[in-house]
Order: structure tokens, then C-alpha cells, then sequence
């Protein structure tokens, strides 16, 4: 399979080139929003191909900025991108607004961009820049390794920091691992994952933060002055980072847990609509739930995943939370309101949220063949002490099937503190 990776790297970039990489990426910003307000046909509907979106604006392009010939192709293929998923959106019945560029990026391809092992060059308005990387062990790591090619990147102006980044995308082809077993995955806020296997990454830090940022955002909002303005957009970045630091750490953990059980599929649960399922929570739940980056930690989990070869796959989430693992009986009664997960079949009671992990890779394992992976038809979902097979049929490991109650108690492991 192909594994891509996004390596974050400061830049160290001369003082009297400064300028011209900010109005490169303000330019570049220019050329998409452009895109978006003129790339349309005679009927006055989007053009999301980019061969007809290049006759109508690309000569344009040209003259409304100083971009280079092939940025101005980067920008307008990043437009068309952001179109293609909002006319999605408008078939669904989906209300979205046209696409907006304001964040200070550009985007570079092996046109516009030479990477190397310490330094790159990138094209501006005003000629090539050549800048050093500010290099830690981690974007060593991938920077020196010969099996990853380098492919493009991304040039990000942080503004917390007063500094520009290179976000470098990397590709390699990995071997897919063979092999039968399933870690379930359930997310939520409270855990902010929890596994199979029994291990709970608490999202308590998590949500202090997101409470912290909200509450210090509300407060500059009520301000209103233009350095309130200015310390807000810094505070986003800030934030950003926050959450996207415990996420990789979650996701990165997991992954070590699922190659520690010679799992070769993740199973967690398809995120569709997600936020709207949550609308009934009350107005604080609803807030951090809908900060709470979803989507973005299975990105993370699918491409850190890939690097071991073991697939992560969704599956439907209806009734995930109120069938009993054990007993495969399902009410919506079985769950309490503080998440306590008990049995009105078999009186099972565990955590909710530990029984939600197991179901959704028992789930996978018995989609109809065709919806599921080649070969887990005999497949098995990882327990802490053993596995069970679609049927519910328990192995232990080392252990006797008399010990699986205590040995498959979970853990709580507190990340990020």
C-alpha cells in the first residue's frame, strides 16, 4: 500500500526574503479565492474540471498577480478542490457557503518547490528563495530515510510564532500485512478513544483546554479591538496545535497497540454525520464536541496505521452502543445516561464505552463478504487476554477462559500530561 506522511519543518529564512514569501502566499490566497468567484460556465454554474477551469482563468491569474506560471496552476487546482466538495455538499441538500481562502498557505509542487536533505528553494513573486530547515529528531527521521520519496509541500506562515513552515509530503509503498485479527476502536469525549484490548485514552486534558481556549476566545471576542483581533488569530493556531499534538499521540499509541496484537485492520466506526447526531446533546457537550477534531484523528490513525501495513476500516455505527457484546442482545435501555453499559438479557455490565470497542470489531467481522476485507471471514477480534470470532467464541491467549472476566478488565491511560 502507499503510505504518505506530512513532515512539519521550521524554516530558518533569510530577513530581506521575508516579505516576498508573505506576498507570495497573499497572492497565492488571491488566485484561489479568484478562481472560486469567476471559474463558472455560461449558466453561471461552478466548473469543478480543471482543463476548463485553466481556459477561464488562468490568463487572468497571470495578470492579477505576480505567481509564477505554476503556482498559478497550484492555486487554482486547490480552488477546484474546495469546489468539488461544496457542489457534493449542495447535491446532499446540504447548505454551504462557497469556499473561502484567508489562511496563510501556499501550496508547491516539484516545479515550484526543491526539497533537499537540510534546505530547500521555493519560487516567489520575486524569484526563488533558498531557506535552511530548523530541524528536530523527528523530521530527521523521515528527511534522511532513502525509502521515502519526496513529493511536494506546503508553505504555512504561523503567525503565534512568526514563522514560516514547509509542510513536506512524503511518499513510500509499504507491504500490506497479512493476518485475520481486528482492534475495535470506539471514539468519544469523555475517552477519547478506547480499544478492544481495554485501554482508555482519557480525553479529561483534552476538553480542559478546549474549555480554556473557548473561555479566553469569548472573552477577547467580547473585547472587539483590533490587538483582541490579532491575539485571537494567534490563539487558533495555538489551539490547533494543541489538540492535533494529542491526537497524534493517541492515534500513534493505538497503532503501537494494534501492532502489538498482530492486528491487521483497524475497525472504527464511519464518522457521516456524525456532528449532526450529536445536535440533541445539550449546548456545552455539542460545542466541545463539535471542536473535538473527528475526522482528522482518522486520518492520523489511517496514515500512521499504513506505515505498519494494517488497514483501518469504518464501519455503520447503528446500535454499536446499545448491543451487548457478550449476548449480542440490543435495547436502548442497556446504556445509562453516565455511560455505564448493563445487560438487560444477560446482566453484562461494563464500561459503555469499552463494550461500544468491542462491537465495532465484531461489527466488521461479520459485515456480508464483499463489504468486508479478503479474509476475515475467520476473522478474530483482539481482547486484552484473547480474541473472539464473529460467532462470539472466546480463545484465551495464555490464560484459562475461567480468568477472562478479570483479564479483560481495561486500563486507563491518561495521554499528553
Amino acid at each position: 500500500m502507499e503510505v504518505k506522511r506530512t513532515v512539519p519543518v521550521k524554516l530558518s529564512v533569510p530577513d530581506d526574503r521575508e516579505d516576498d514569501l508573505h506576498q507570495t502566499i497573499e497572492q497565492f490566497n488571491h488566485a484561489c479565492n479568484y478562481t472560486v468567484q469567476h471559474g463558472r460556465n455560461d449558466d453561471g454554474y461552478l466548473i469543478c474540471n480543471k482543463s476548463k477551469i485553466h481556459d477561464e482563468v488562468y490568463h487572468d491569474l497571470r495578470d492579477e498577480t505576480d505567481l509564477p506560471a505554476n503556482l498559478c496552476v497550484r492555486a487554482y487546482s486547490k480552488a477546484v478542490e474546495s469546489m468539488k466538495s461544496t457542489v457534493a455538499d449542495w447535491k446532499k441538500g446540504n447548505s454551504r457557503p462557497l469556499p473561502r481562502f484567508n489562511e496563510p498557505s501556499a501550496v508547491y509542487d516539484k516545479r515550484t518547490l526543491t526539497i533537499k536533505d537540510r534546505s530547500a528553494t521555493l519560487s516567489t513573486i520575486h524569484g526563488r528563495v533558498a531557506v535552511d530547515y530548523v530541524l528536530g529528531d523527528y523530521q530527521k527521521s523521515y528527511l534522511d530515510d532513502d525509502d521515502y520519496e519526496r513529493r511536494m509541500g506546503t508553505l504555512h506562515y504561523r503567525e503565534d510564532e512568526d514563522a514560516f513552515y514547509l509542510h513536506i509530503v512524503i511518499k513510500n509503498e509499504v507491504e500490506e500485512r497479512d493476518g485475520d485479527k481486528v482492534l475495535g476502536v470506539d471514539l468519544n469525549l469523555k475517552n477519547v478513544a478506547v480499544t478492544s484490548t481495554g485501554s482508555f485514552y482519557d480525553g479529561g486534558e483534552l476538553l480542559w483546554g478546549q474549555n480554556h481556549y473557548f473561555r479566553v476566545r469569548r472573552s477577547l471576542q467580547h473585547k472587539g479591538t483590533r490587538s483582541a483581533k490579532q491575539v485571537l488569530r494567534r490563539l487558533s493556531g495555538r489551539e490547533n496545535r494543541f489538540v492535533l499534538n494529542r491526537l497524534h499521540t493517541i492515534s500513534r499509541r493505538i497503532v503501537e497497540e494494534a501492532d502489538a496484537h498482530d492486528c491487521s485492520y483497524i475497525a472504527v466506526e464511519r464518522l457521516t454525520h456524525i456532528r449532526e447526531r450529536m445536535d440533541n446533546r445539550n449546548d456545552q457537550v455539542t460545542r466541545q464536541l463539535h471542536n473535538w477534531a473527528f475526522r482528522e484523528f482518522q486520518e492520523m490513525l489511517t496514515y500512521k496505521a499504513s506505515e505498519y501495513g494494517i488497514g483501518v476500516e469504518q464501519i455503520p455505527p447503528a446500535f454499536t452502543s446499545q448491543t451487548c457484546s457478550k449476548c449480542g442482545h440490543q435495547s436502548s435501555t442497556n446504556r445509562n445516561s453516565d455511560g455505564w453499559f448493563e445487560c438487560n438479557e444477560c446482566g453484562y455490565s461494563v464500561d459503555g464505552d469499552y463494550n461500544a470497542a468491542k462491537n465495532i470489531g465484531l461489527k466488521l467481522l461479520t459485515l456480508p463478504s464483499g463489504k468486508r476485507p479478503d479474509g476475515l471471514g475467520d476473522g478474530h477480534l483482539a481482547l486484552k487476554s484473547g480474541t473472539l470470532n464473529g460467532n462470539g467464541d472466546y480463545t484465551a491467549y495464555d490464560v484459562s477462559s475461567s480468568d477472562r472476566e478479570s483479564t479483560d478488565k481495561p486500563t486507563t491511560e491518561v495521554v499528553g500530561r
